[in-house]
């Protein structure tokens, strides 16, 4: 999960594609795009739309992408050896006159974002609750990629990176149920301060006691019962996860049944996800397993470059996603929570692969 940025950026690098007379590669942040020969130079300001980028058709006639016409979607492509991410437009005239660098001009041209599909979760035999959503069960953090962002870690910061597993992306925790107001605190007393809840990246699921509230798909919660979640999690966390298997995804990892292994936990009460110590200290007090360590130390380009890629390490016939890099201790930055993914360029070029959340 990302958010969209469509931004206005300097063109980085101009080289001469290797294996084809008429095209160039250009280098805008950390992404290499395939443009016509001598279509730009170095230092031309270009709109620059990511991998998963909807054009609009408008914009599609305009610039004559007739590539786009089936769908819209910006993907990522191996021209004649040369792997090509993301798309590159001319800035408009005369509207885009005034644009400067690293604005995001996706709203202006319409530009949306892909989103894929929800994964086999089923609510309340297809309808979903008129409940009032618990206000702590709060979304994980939207990871942005880091060729977007390629200066954000510094060379020598310490950093845990970890496997980014292709799978279902999941939340769990015991949380209060009421917001900390009087009344609140009365009917806390009443009937129960906390309640037990758990649902996809985007879905609330259940958060309901007495009724039932697993179902045949849900595979949120075939890993409540399995690892009895509801009975053993500390209250006040959200910890978040990746379901993983058969049936999930393209990528199954061997698997003839669904997994879950953890990657991250916030504490409510502080409003913050923990560091990356207590996170290993809870998940080993509570039995939950967790998503690969490739790394812990000091980052460096090369070494995310050299885990981006190759197999995975949960099944060695089959190759991994990328990975995650964060650093050791939390910290924020103008981009909000510091965190990225780095996916593999194999990975992106596969065939008939699933992207459902």
């Amino acid at each position: 999960m990302s958010s969209l940025i469509v931004e206005v950026c300097k063109i980085n690098k101009v080289e001469k594609h290797p294996n084809a007379d008429k095209l160039d590669i250009a280098t805008i942040k950390g992404w290499n795009c395939i443009v016509g020969l001598n279509q730009y130079k170095v230092g031309d300001l270009v709109i620059y739309c990511p991998p998963d980028s909807i054009i609009p058709t408008d914009i599609i006639e305009k610039y004559k992408l007739e590539f786009l016409k089936k769908n819209g979607r910006v993907g990522t492509v191996k021209l004649r050896g040369v792997i090509s991410e993301g798309l590159v437009l001319d800035i408009p005239k005369p509207m885009g006159s005034s644009w400067k660098e690293g604005l995001n001009v996706a709203i202006m041209l319409g530009i949306t974002k892909w989103e894929p599909p929800q994964t086999n979760v089923q609510y309340n035999g297809g309808k979903t609750s008129k409940k009032k959503l618990n206000p702590y069960f709060d979304k994980y953090t939207d990871i942005e990629n880091i060729k977007h962002f390629p200066t954000l870690f510094k060379e020598g910061e310490e950093v845990i990176i970890t496997e980014k597993i292709h799978g279902a992306n999941a939340r769990y925790g015991i949380l209060p149920k009421y917001e900390n107001s009087w009344w609140g605190k009365i009917k806390a007393r009443l009937f129960g301060s906390h309640e037990f809840v758990y649902g996809s990246h985007n879905v609330q699921i259940t958060g309901h006691r007495g009724r039932k509230c697993y179902y045949e798909t849900d595979i949120y919660a075939q890993a409540v019962k399995k690892l009895e979640l509801d009975k053993k999690l500390p209250k006040d966390y959200v910890f978040y996860g990746e379901i993983y298997g058969k049936g999930i995804q393209d990528l199954t990892y061997g698997l003839e049944d669904i997994t879950i292994r953890f990657f991250d936990i916030k504490n409510i009460k502080t409003g913050k996800y923990v560091d990356y110590d207590e996170f290993l200290i809870l998940c080993s007090i509570y039995k939950l397993n967790i998503v690969p360590e490739l790394y812990l130390g000091k980052y460096s380009v090369d070494i995310v470059k050299q885990l981006t890629g190759g197999k995975s390490v949960l099944y060695e016939n089959q190759m991994r996603e990328g990975c995650v890099i964060k650093p050791i201790k939390e910290r924020t930055e103008h981009m909000g929570r510091v965190i990225l993914k780095s996916i593999n360029e194999e990975y992106l070029l596969r065939k008939n692969g699933t992207e459902n959340k």
